[in-house]
């Protein structure tokens, strides 16, 4: 009985944590975001008007009292690590506020260090619905989430973790690096024996499908210009085709290595999860071994991706041969020297990588054909590394652009 009971107060505090507010205040797309004046973490009453500091906000209402509003704080953390410090071109960067609809601050609290929350803005509305910020936002559930541009303005209500990296990815300087993955499924150890028309799955970690497709004759997949995340899950279907019969499946990665068998489980949907490392082994061009690699000077502005206007001769090569083959694929890799700090080295030869992806894409090839990809100071050809004194012209020997094709 006792049982019963706290289930069913359990319950009815859940429905209150989720229940709909006297609001009347409906904000939409296209409104100015109100200011909000809550609490912080610290205790301090906190202030802010939009627009703010010419950045994208992500607004993000929840409560502790109310378990499905807190599904979506471990995705809003990944958004800010990868999103926050990246260049934008007319904005000043992507910043996120959490605001607990709650009374209760130990609880607050506690759920700020459970997820990892402390790095970003945190608020608390401890009158609830009933607070002045919380009705001008016209929040009436929980979890509410609300995507604030650099002019104050409301351009996603309740939007998914997609549609707000879609958002992003389109206000950066550059596009995210894409690539294509390929791999193989295999009913044993004999790469002869692919498993055909297959449907294969590619999701997040988080279980947001992000493509389909189906395995070739040869039991081949793969997945078309695909932003590189940290790490990806392959999802096949353990009813279909020739898997069913299996107790144990076998995947090839792009250069045909068979990886250590998976073992089915008893539930329909089979997840690989591929971390970020793993990742790079099903690089679709990693596993063509007839590559043509020639190495260009490309010049660009010091310490930029802004391309010196001598270095368009030299892109313009790179366009004819792509039109001329169009069977070629490219791979654009650059390097730099020592003189910046390793993170710093590792942006601006991605920038300039994806600034040669775009400049051959401007001139007509499609962007699908080719992949752009920063080194850094990765891989120095000279005694050039960090703190050794060098000489320009030998520090310039590692500031290179290598051109790889593939056929």
């Amino acid at each position: 009985m006792k049982k019963l009971l706290l289930l069913f107060l359990l319950l009815i505090t859940q429905l209150l944590a989720a229940q709909v507010s006297p609001n009347k205040i409906t904000l939409k797309i296209g409104d100015k975001a109100p200011p909000l004046v809550l609490m912080g973490s610290d205790n301090s009453i906190e202030g802010y008007n939009f627009p703010l500091n010419d950045k994208v906000y992500l607004i993000h209402f929840w409560s502790s009292g109310y378990s499905l509003s807190k599904k979506f704080l471990p995705r809003l953390i990944n958004l800010y690590q990868r999103y926050s410090s990246l260049p934008y071109r007319n904005i000043d960067g992507f910043d996120v506020i959490t605001i607990a609809v709650q009374s209760d601050k130990i609880a607050w609290k506690q759920d700020i260090e459970q997820y990892n929350l402390s790095g970003i803005t945190n608020l608390i509305a401890q009158r609830g619905f009933n607070d002045a910020s919380i009705k001008n936002w016209g929040v009436e559930y929980l979890p509410h989430t609300v995507l604030v541009n650099e002019q104050g303005i409301i351009v996603m209500i309740n939007p998914s973790m997609l549609q707000i990296e879609q958002y992003l990815d389109d206000a950066r300087n550059f596009p995210p690096n894409r690539k294509d993955l390929r791999g193989r499924l295999l009913m044993n150890t004999n790469l002869s024996n692919g498993i055909p028309s297959h449907h294969v799955y590619l999701l997040n970690v988080f279980g947001d499908t992000l493509q389909k497709t189906k395995s070739n004759e040869k039991g081949i997949f793969t997945f078309s210009e695909i932003k590189l995340l940290n790490d990806f899950i392959f999802r096949f279907d353990t009813t279909q085709n020739q898997i069913k019969y299996l107790k144990e499946i076998y995947l090839a990665d792009a250069n045909d290595v068979i990886l250590p068998p998976v073992n089915k489980k008893s539930n329909n949907l089979l997840d690989v999860q591929i971390s970020g490392k793993e990742t790079q082994k099903f690089f679709a061009s990693e596993r063509k071994s007839n590559a043509i690699q020639f190495v260009s000077k490309i010049k660009f502005k010091a310490n930029t991706s802004q391309i010196e206007p001598s270095s368009a001769k030299e892109l313009d090569k790179i366009v004819d041969i792509m039109k001329k083959q169009s069977d070629l694929t490219l791979e654009v890799v650059c390097h730099t020297d020592s003189k910046l700090e390793d993170d710093q080295s590792l942006k601006i030869t991605q920038a300039q990588a994806d600034a040669i992806k775009n400049y051959l894409v401007s001139k007509g090839i499609a962007g699908g054909r080719i992949s752009a990809m920063g080194m850094g100071e990765k891989e120095i050809l000279n005694r050039c590394k960090n703190k050794i004194p060098c000489s320009d012209s030998e520090h310039a020997e590692n500031r290179r652009a290598e051109f790889k094709f593939y056929r």
